[in-house]
């Protein structure tokens, strides 16, 4: 992509569609986004470690998330990486087991 292209949106100019449920599985577990954020470390063995204000722009859908994000925030938040992205669970799970609780 070219310095400075438009970049993909979704239709309401979010940057990215895993915000929503982020902060689904977060309101799940019962956690704030400072707890999250020292999950994030835990899970990432300090390889990433962002702070209330990352998660926020996250959860805003301000933010891009990178696939390796993704599989932290799912292993952090206790669910799948596909739920995340796309919302549905993944082949042999049923929609209830989305959060492997």
């Amino acid at each position: 992509m070219p310095r400075g292209a438009p970049r993909l949106r979704t239709s309401e100019q979010k940057k990215n569609q895993i915000g929503q449920r982020v902060r689904e599985c977060r309101a799940r577990l019962e956690i704030t986004q400072d707890a999250l954020c020292a999950r994030l470390a835990e899970v990432t063995s300090g390889g990433w470690i962002p702070d209330r204000r990352d998660i926020f722009r996250i959860e805003d859908g301000q933010r891009i998330v990178s696939d390796l994000e993704i599989l932290a925030l799912a292993e952090a938040l206790d669910c799948s990486p596909c739920w995340l992205l796309v919302g549905e669970a993944t082949p042999g799970q049923t929609s209830e087991q989305h959060g492997r609780t």
